[in-house]
């Protein structure tokens, strides 16, 4: 019986820590002089995604979460940046995927690198999607995003 019940306590306190650690990536906490690649590894889901000049690329959904069932302020911050040392420039959106009705597409901003917020109601389980559109200045963008 006392198995059980450690059990039950171990899976409480990894949904309690993993509330807490979504949480704060969702209002922006980070190390305040770690480098984009730091504050990428320290992240707590990171995923790529490409697409070719004026058109969408394939949706990425390499982010699985639940949101916290209460405390949770609805929203996600997404973080993304195109591939360093290239001339690349991109347009990213993003959105909460669920099995039926996923979430309208939200910008999170277009240029080399930037972050936006997507709605994420509480207590839901979803996957996080993004889509990346090139612009003018090149023929393909590859972007790689954290949470």
């Amino acid at each position: 019986m006392s198995e059980v019940k450690s059990a039950k306590r171990g899976r409480i306190v990894a949904a309690v820590a993993t509330s807490v650690v979504v949480s704060a990536l969702s209002m922006g906490f980070t190390a305040g002089s770690a480098s984009a690649a730091d504050a990428h590894a320290m992240s707590l889901c990171n995923g790529t995604a490409s697409g070719a000049l004026l058109k969408w690329g394939p949706v990425s959904k390499q982010c699985s979460y639940t949101s916290p069932a209460s405390g949770w302020k609805g929203k996600l911050k997404v973080t993304w940046n195109v591939q360093s040392g290239t001339n690349q420039y991109a347009c990213v959106q993003a959105r909460m995927g669920k099995a039926r009705n996923p979430d309208k597409w939200q910008s999170v901003g277009c240029g080399t690198s930037g972050s936006g917020t997507v709605s994420w109601p509480a207590n839901t389980a979803s996957n996080l999607e993004v889509r990346v559109q090139a612009r003018p200045n090149a023929l393909v963008a590859n972007v790689d995003y954290s949470i």
